[in-house]
């Protein structure tokens, strides 16, 4: 590796046999200092509890000089180099004496081991990243090397906050190649220094600690992502070291403490395929000792000669003598792996190839977008903590241009929408309260997809369903209606939804269209109105649609909406009322009663909302053909308009309903201009097919109205009423012998 020359381990440098300044009598301290620095008796097998502690005498005055320079140094500000060596040098002596006086005891017998370590993190903290020419560093490594074998252990919080401290220290100094001689020298073997370190860290007993090795691991991933070439390297080339450490391990403590592989092998993957070799190389290599670590773990859960025992071993041999092959691509490792990780270690994985394709990532965005396409298709009984991945979807779609990787991350999004749609709409749903594009965009594509669309509505439909908690059990079972909290949150999803009208899937549309109730109902007016006219114009096209529920359910909501229009929404409302009559007026006609009865009610209701009372009282008489008469004299303008509606309701399933629409076929037709003769031949060529149509009184009626629509062609009067176009069919039924003759065929 470039940046660094690796050697066989060097035997910790004792640098205080080489480097030691002469010895100096230790200040003469009073009662009250003395007791701060509360020096406790030497080990020995009978020796008192740390409590009990006194100062030492006789032959341990050497340990209680050391002990004095230790107190005085944690309690003073040296900065002289030589100093604090001397420190460090007397920090390894005394955790020595500790460990070799009496192993179960701890440090606190001696000093605060706690106080120590900040002290150690300061030196460090201290140090120039400009350049190396102090041997500090990596003194106080070795120092710290030699505290984390005597209790208390380093753990958590502590580990993870001096690791920090020492990664930034060294991680951060100039590229390896501006180094010469004895820069170059002292480089190399702090970098050493610190390796030793980190092993000695995770091995106990003679037993590596994964717990530990995963709280190592934790501190140094976010530095495989800097911005500084040199500085990945040195993480990814610390992190390699480790694996091979730990490949080579048969026993391991603390086996279930280590979550974090899916993590470590996206970030590895990651930087295998980064343009840097010397990156690539060594990330390539900590692939493959993970490999071989996870295999091993594998074959442990598993019988000796089984099936999937030897499956398993023949793997690793395969991949032990071809993994330089077989890391040189993404997609290959994200399989590889992606077969053994359990569902934690696979959504790690996810995630980490999630962030990888962000604009500011220092990794290439296409492995990413391989990482992310594999790992979903990879076969898993299933994944753990899918609201994680709705909510880096939802965070990071705005952070990512390249095309490819946006479509990527909506196909994964669809993918566990379509098995996880409870956990996905949930989360969603928490994410999109603010009602941003990023939230809008991910609605638009789970509603949109077939797979996935039908799923996520219902769980919309049961968020709003959800009812409150009861505190007693005398209180009413009846409906308790929509959870006031649940509305929105679905109100901002609404544009959404009404998308979804469009889909082909009926109980996807009758879903929509039942949330869209629910969710309007819980909405103030001044907020609906211009939600309603955008929903009324959706539903329009249900009306006639073949399942009577979808009718009853559209026809519903469209009166309901009526409802709701204030202000300056009227306006735009209108338009799509009028659009409404001429499929009203002939859904009268419906053989199902429920049906009719809808279609009455709303009506009514859009007559009302017109505030059109000549039509309003032919609506309530109930004197249908007067109705139409007077909807089609009074919007001449739009005949062809009409005539369009019309059309598509001659191939109703029910009979009362095509009669009902050759009749007005017929009303209409008397309307059009001369210009419109095109439109004239259209309907004709329209009523020609009725004629065959199964229905006797369907094809009688379409005959006749086919030649008095031919009558009128001929003579075309300014304006004919209803009571003349009637007049004018009794006349024909009388003198054209064609109309009687197909009167009788049809009998």
């Amino acid at each position: 590796m470039a940046e660094e020359v690796r050697k066989v381990p060097l035997k910790p440098i004792l640098a205080w046999e080489e480097t030691r300044p002469p010895r100096r009598n230790s200040p003469q301290k009073s009662p009250q200092q003395q007791q701060e620095l509360c020096v406790p008796q030497p080990f020995h097998a009978d020796s008192p509890s740390p409590g009990n502690a006194s100062c030492f005498m006789g032959p341990d005055s050497q340990e209680k000089d050391t002990l004095d320079y230790i107190n005085a140094f944690l309690k003073g500000n040296e900065q002289e180099e030589a100093k604090k060596l001397e420190f460090l040098d007397r920090v390894i002596t005394i955790s020595r004496a500790a460990l070799t006086r009496h192993p179960e005891q701890n440090l606190a017998a001696f000093l605060c081991k706690a106080l120590l370590v900040e002290k150690i993190k300061e030196l460090i903290d201290l140090e120039s990243v400009d350049s190396l020419t102090s041997r500090v560093r990596q003194q106080a490594m070795l120092a710290i090397m030699e505290l984390s074998k005597v209790k208390p252990l380093l753990r958590g919080t502590e580990l993870s906050s001096l690791l920090t401290v020492c990664f930034s220290s060294v991680f951060s100094l100039p590229p390896a190649e501006t180094n010469q001689g004895v820069e170059a020298a002292l480089y190399n073997n702090t970098l050493n220094t610190m390796d030793e370190l980190l092993k000695a860290l995770v091995c106990e007993d003679e037993k590596p600690n994964l717990g530990v090795l995963q709280n190592i691991v934790e501190v140094l991933l976010p530095w495989t992502a800097s911005k500084e070439v040199h500085v990945r390297l040195r993480a990814v080339g610390r992190i390699t070291w480790l694996t091979k450490f730990i490949s080579g391990q048969h026993k391991f403590k603390g086996v279930e403490e280590f979550r974090v592989l899916g993590q470590l092998v996206g970030c590895l993957t990651l930087c295998s395929a980064e343009q840097e070799q010397e990156i690539c190389r060594s990330a390539m290599e900590g692939l493959h000792h993970l490999y071989a670590f996870m295999l091993w773990q594998k074959r442990t859960t598993l019988a000796k000669q089984s099936a999937e025992y030897l499956q398993v071993f023949r793997e690793w041999r395969a991949e032990n003598s071809f993994w330089v092959t077989w890391f040189t691509n993404t997609s290959n490792i994200a399989m590889m792996f992606g077969k053994y990780f359990n569902p934690s270690e696979r959504m790690d994985f996810l995630l980490t190839a999630i962030e990888g394709m962000r604009d500011t990532s220092v990794h290439d965005s296409v492995a990413a977008r391989h990482m992310l396409h594999v790992i979903l298709w990879v076969p898993s009984p299933s994944l753990e903590r899918v609201s994680e991945a709705v909510t880096s979807i939802y965070h990071n779609l705005d952070s990512i241009s390249e095309p490819l990787a946006q479509q990527q991350l909506l196909k994964a999004l669809v993918v566990l929408g379509n098995q996880y749609s409870e956990e996905v709409v949930t989360t969603l749903l928490g994410c999109s309260l603010s009602c941003d594009s990023v939230a809008v965009e991910m609605w638009r594509v789970l509603t949109s997809h077939p797979k996935t669309a039908g799923k996520v509505l219902r769980e919309l439909l049961d968020r709003l369903q959800e009812r409150p908690l009861r505190q007693h059990h005398d209180v009413s079972q009846q409906e308790a209606g929509v959870a006031p909290l649940a509305v929105g949150k679905l109100q901002h999803q609404l544009p959404v939804i009404v998308e979804q009208l469009h889909e082909a899937d009926r109980d996807v549309i009758s879903n929509a269209i039942t949330v869209l109730r629910d969710i309007l109902a819980g909405m103030d007016r001044q907020s609906a109105s211009p939600v309603a006219v955008r929903v009324a114009e959706k539903l329009l096209p249900f009306f006639h649609d073949e399942s009577s529920k979808l009718r009853v359910l559209s026809l519903t909501l469209f009166k309901h909406l009526l409802e709701l229009v204030r202000g300056t929404s009227r306006r735009k409302m209108k338009e799509h009322v009028l659009r409404s009559l001429v499929p009203l007026l002939l859904l009268l006609h419906d053989e199902r009663p429920n049906v009719s009865q809808v279609c009455w009610d709303t009506l009514r209701s859009a007559v009302e909302f017109l505030r059109w009372s000549q039509l309003s009282a032919h609506v309530q008489k109930k004197e249908l053909w007067r109705g139409c008469d007077c909807l089609v004299a009074c919007y001449k303008e739009r005949a062809e308009t009409f005539l369009c509606q019309a059309m598509a309701f001659v191939e109703n399933p029910q009979a009362p309903i095509r009669e009902a629409a050759i009749r007005f076929l017929g009303l209409t037709a008397r309307q059009l201009d001369q210009q419109s003769q095109e439109k004239l031949e259209a309907i004709c060529n329209v009523l020609k097919g009725l004629q065959q149509d199964s229905k006797s009184s369907v094809r009688c009626l379409a005959l006749q109205t086919t030649l008095i629509l031919k009558a009128c062609k001929k003579h075309r009067p300014a304006r004919a009423s209803l009571q003349t176009l009637l007049h004018r069919m009794r006349l024909m039924h009388t003198r054209e012998n064609p109309v009687i003759e197909a009167a009788q065929l049809c009998e």
